[in-house]
């Protein structure tokens, strides 16, 4: 308990990066959270809350780093949780992300943990580590608490308590990461279409050496989550080889980057045919 080359771009929406949200508050810690008892933070009176908001036009966001300002206290280990409104004050645990403290510093980690809108952040530690300074600020906010460690996917209900916040925050943004799908290919024409899964609008990119990506058609263009078709095709020495040999090898560095979010990419290669 807490005690005090040919170079082809296909847009699939406007974008604008910068948009991370950053929820929760760290500060000097000041109080002790016991092991193995959850702890979350619906509401506090002042300062950023725990919640994670919504990210528009965005339908998928993430958690891509959380941080906790650590006591001097050796050896804490200290579990992000993420909690998702049930009913009444019961939630349900939809991510969480255990790691060791370095003492005495500001602890921010990497992460990417699945969130929608409503989620609250919580934390616990583990049995076997020291009571962590889990609470920043002054005493008398309410918080909620569970005399267990709710695993992924089980429900927790808590009972408030007055203590000190929570000292945990975490940056939300729309989710970055896309799929590279099924390729078709067209052996009449010599090219290939590349299917990309993306979980927001935003744009997309991909380009390469000798290779030319568009739109399969405009209605194939999303402006929320969906598939992508894009149509590949050989340009240069890389088509002179195609139309010579039947087959070649392209390689595409795909790049995708949602709405008021940040930039991901991936590398593939797609071998394209021509009937000779």
């Amino acid at each position: 308990m807490l005690a005090t080359g040919c170079v082809a771009a296909l847009a699939v929406a406007a974008s604008s990066a910068g948009a991370a949200v950053t929820i929760g508050q760290t500060g000097p810690p000041s109080g002790l959270c016991n092991p193995n008892q959850d702890w979350a933070q619906q509401l506090v009176s002042s300062g950023t809350p725990y919640i994670v908001p919504s990210i528009p036009p965005a339908t998928s966001l993430s958690i891509i780093s959380w941080s906790h300002q650590a006591d001097a206290t050796p050896n804490e280990q200290l579990k992000l949780k993420v909690y998702r409104p049930v009913s009444g004050l019961t939630y349900n645990v939809v991510g969480q992300d255990l790691r060791s403290l370095t003492p005495s510093a500001l602890n921010t980690f990497q992460v990417s943990i699945p969130v929608a809108p409503g989620d609250i952040l919580g934390l616990t530690s583990p049995p076997s580590t020291p009571a962590v300074g889990c609470g920043t600020g002054a005493f008398g906010e309410t918080d909620l608490e569970s005399f267990s460690d709710g695993g992924l996917g089980e429900n927790v209900t808590f009972f408030t308590t007055a203590a000190k916040r929570l000292n945990v925050s975490a940056v939300v943004e729309p989710t970055n990461t896309f799929t590279l799908g099924a390729v078709t290919r067209n052996t009449k024409k010599g090219t290939a279409t590349l299917a990309v899964g993306v979980p927001n609008p935003g744009d997309l990119t991909a380009t390469g050496s000798g290779v030319q990506a568009s739109r399969a058609t405009e209605a194939k263009s999303v402006l929320s989550a969906g598939t992508v078709a894009l149509v590949i095709k050989a340009t240069g020495k890389k088509l002179k080889k195609l139309r010579r040999k039947g087959k070649v090898t392209v390689a595409l560095s795909i790049a995708y980057t949602p709405t008021n979010g940040s930039a991901t990419t991936q590398s593939t290669q797609v071998t394209l045919k021509k009937k000779k």
